[in-house]
């Protein structure tokens, strides 16, 4: 076999070079999608039919090229088959797989038609580009058999076109429709077989139409149709120029360039090639650039606004104003539907509903951590589009799919865009629909992505420094609070402190009005009726008063007058207590029952202080339950415990709740409303019982009451001593 330079052969060479890569690329992505196997096909036999005519037309003679037309039919018979298996393939038309077979057995028929006689190209001629075939007898039914299949691909496109509504499907039936329309310029090529001396350029159309179809089966976030056109019209001009003008100037100047350059003739259109192909790229670049900026003029308008948006979040504080600029100056500038955002509490570790424009009533106001949405987002740390979800689901038996397309349906998301921080998701953002009917993109998705990182930042600063802000507020609040109850207390000192001295001032006089009355009910012979009787209850008030006065003076006592401590009798320091106590309980309904389970239970302590104790614990019961209702009983219980004493006193208060319990011992904590208490008394007490070389503890429920345990060491016969 003969072979000359032929610089036709070349675009025809690189072509099937490109369409053999591409297949083969596609079918390694998921070797098991019918879709990707019947492309593969398609691509092979575009491949066999460029590379084959690059080496027809590099024949130098007829036998050569005639053994090489033979090569190319073993792809063009099938090329029209496998677009046609392709197109059943993805629309999922089973019941059509039959005719993909028969027409597969067609192009097997005019295969060995071609090989074994002349019936289907019965020679080759020479062209100014070279050799090419001239029809046989059969070379019109063929033609006919090609377009059968081809036509039947555009019908079932057009029939099935409006039952699919998604946004994603329709776009990729407009690449597919776009891409069929586009590979029928490939049927150029079969004109010069019938002696018309036009040059074959069928491997432009054949180019454009598998190179969009691969990037609508790769590609799951589509650009818009219109970008691809445009692509692709840049693309076909420039390859147009580039390829073009070497063939131009070949067939214009051939004789030009054969005296100048003689033999090497061809020396003058393949530099031509170089210099046009080494600038080609540039000026496909420079150009689609240009026209990608009139299209997406919009759409960059919005995502330069977005980055702006990104840097301005940093400057908001409140948490709540930060998220709500967020939805609305999205939902706004991108012009959706709606914008919803999520925020995580750490607390009850689920993300709330914060912030929305144009929500539903049923929007979810709140996504469980457990939830499969979360779970996803965090995996694979990218947005989740529902329209690719939703086409996954119907394509894979995979169950979680079908999950994300239930979720994201309920939370109405044509988008979620996770906002991470430090591989922690920190707040949902939920899209919906473009108002313009428009997908989401892959810049749309980057430029969320990099405006949901920026918010999570903000997010985490704006929470952060409204923690701190609530913490200040609340400690200066508490100081505040404090030093109002160090004012009281040191106004019920004081107030102690007269007491104590108007109690001792009063005592004398009652004292002397005691006297005096019993003076005069001991001459009682010389008394009328009505004079004794309004003595005698002289006598009965003036001795109430003074057991008050003696209390009250009992009570104001400072520690400090009774330093010393030893053998009490509990019983005794009950009834002290009680007898100070019962009064103010009987006008509360609060009733007292003592259970000592053992008599002369003896501690070692100071009876002063263990009454303070005692009193303070027993009036805390008295206000927890006339706080919750109204009138109750304080149960107390006295019994031997190993070496201790133990005391216990239950009420049928409110309780108190869990969270708090551990802090009622702390100085100024109190469950009482504001000026009530001072959160000093429990303090005190406990204070009291470590001095006591003792232990306080409390239980409690809510709506159920409290117990406090008291345990003091056993004094049997402990001498008194100095604490």
């Amino acid at each position: 076999m003969n072979y000359t330079f032929n610089l036709y052969s070349i675009p025809t060479f690189l072509t099937a070079l490109f369409l053999f890569s591409l297949g083969l690329s596609v079918f390694l992505r998921d070797k098991r999608s019918d879709i990707n196997f019947s492309f593969l096909l398609v691509c092979l036999s575009a491949t066999i039919w460029q590379m084959g005519y690059s080496f027809v037309y590099l024949s130098a003679d007829q036998h050569t090229a005639r053994i090489w037309q033979k090569f190319v039919y073993f792809g063009i018979p099938f090329l029209s088959p496998a677009m046609y298996h392709f197109s059943t393939a993805y629309l999922k038309l089973k019941r059509q797989r039959k005719y993909v077979i028969l027409s597969y057995i067609f192009g097997v028929f005019f295969l060995v038609i071609n090989l074994f006689s002349n019936l289907l190209v019965s020679d080759v001629t020479k062209y100014f580009w070279g050799y090419y075939k001239k029809a046989g007898p059969l070379y019109t039914i063929f033609l006919i058999f090609w377009l059968v299949p081809g036509i039947s691909t555009i019908y079932n496109l057009y029939r099935e076109r409006k039952k699919f509504t998604s946004p994603l499907e329709r776009e990729r039936r407009k690449y597919i429709f776009i891409a069929f329309s586009i590979v029928f310029i490939g049927f150029w090529d079969f004109i010069p077989a019938y002696g018309v001396n036009i040059y074959p350029f069928g491997f432009i159309g054949v180019v454009a139409c598998l190179s969009t179809i691969a990037y609508a089966i790769v590609k799951y976030r589509l650009l818009d149709i219109t970008v691809v056109i445009t692509r692709a019209a840049v693309f076909l001009a420039v390859y147009s120029i580039v390829l073009g003008i070497p063939f131009i100037l070949s067939a214009a100047l051939k004789e030009w360039f054969m005296r100048h350059l003689g033999s090497n003739w061809w020396m003058g259109p393949f530099s031509a090639l170089v210099i046009l192909g080494t600038g080609g790229p540039f000026v496909y670049v420079y150009l689609e650039k240009k026209a990608q900026s009139i299209l997406l003029r919009e759409q960059r308008r919005y995502q330069e606004i977005l980055k702006h948006i990104a840097v301005d979040l940093s400057r908001i504080r409140n948490l709540q104003k930060l998220i709500d600029y967020i939805a609305l100056t999205v939902t706004d500038v991108v012009r959706i539907s709606h914008t919803i955002i999520y925020v995580h509490d750490a607390k009850k570790d689920v993300f709330l509903l914060k912030a929305g424009t144009h929500l539903k009533d049923s929007q979810l106001q709140a996504i469980d951590r457990k939830n499969i949405l979360i779970s996803w987002l965090e995996k694979k740390k990218e947005p989740l589009v529902y329209e690719e979800i939703k086409h996954r689901a119907h394509e894979t038996a995979d169950p979680d799919f079908k999950k994300l397309e239930d979720q994201m349906r309920k939370l109405n998301a044509a988008v979620i865009v996770p906002c991470f921080l430090q591989e922690k998701i920190m707040d949902l953002l939920v899209l919906g629909e473009k108002i313009s009917g428009k997908i989401y993109n892959s810049d749309d998705l980057t430029n969320f992505s990099f405006l949901a990182s920026e918010a999570a930042l903000a997010t985490e600063n704006a929470q952060l420094y409204g923690k701190i802000e609530d913490e200040v507020k609340q400690r200066t609040e508490e100081l505040v609070d404090v030093q109002k109850q160090l004012v009281q207390a040191e106004k019920l000192a004081t107030v102690g402190t007269l007491a104590g001295g108007v109690a001792h001032e009063i005592n004398n006089p009652l004292t002397a009005i005691l006297t005096n009355v019993q003076i005069l009910l001991m001459s009682g012979d010389t008394l009328d009726t009505d004079s004794k009787e309004s003595l005698e209850l002289i006598e009965e008030a003036t001795k109430r008063c003074r057991n008050i006065v003696q209390k009250l003076m009992a009570y104001a006592k400072k520690p400090l007058e009774e330093s010393k401590v030893g053998r009490v009798l509990i019983s005794d320091i009950l009834n002290k207590v009680l007898a100070f106590l019962g009064y103010q309980f009987e006008q509360d309904n609060i009733k007292i029952e003592i259970e000592e389970r053992e008599k002369n239970c003896f501690v070692l302590g100071n009876q002063n202080e263990l009454e303070q104790v005692l009193t303070n614990i027993l009036i805390n019961a008295k206000d927890a339950i006339i706080g919750f209702k109204k009138g109750g009983t304080i149960a107390i219980s006295v019994a031997r415990s190993g070496k201790w004493i133990k005391i216990q006193i239950k009420d049928e208060g409110i309780g108190i709740p869990r969270e708090v319990i551990h802090k009622i011992f702390d100085p100024f904590f109190t469950t009482k409303d504001v000026g009530k208490g001072l959160g000093l008394g429990l303090s005190i007490c406990q204070s009291i019982i470590e001095k006591h070389k003792g232990l306080v503890t409390v239980e409690s429920e809510v709506n159920k009451g409290t117990m406090f345990n008291i345990l003091l060491p056993d004094a049997k016969e402990i001498n008194a001593i100095t604490i």
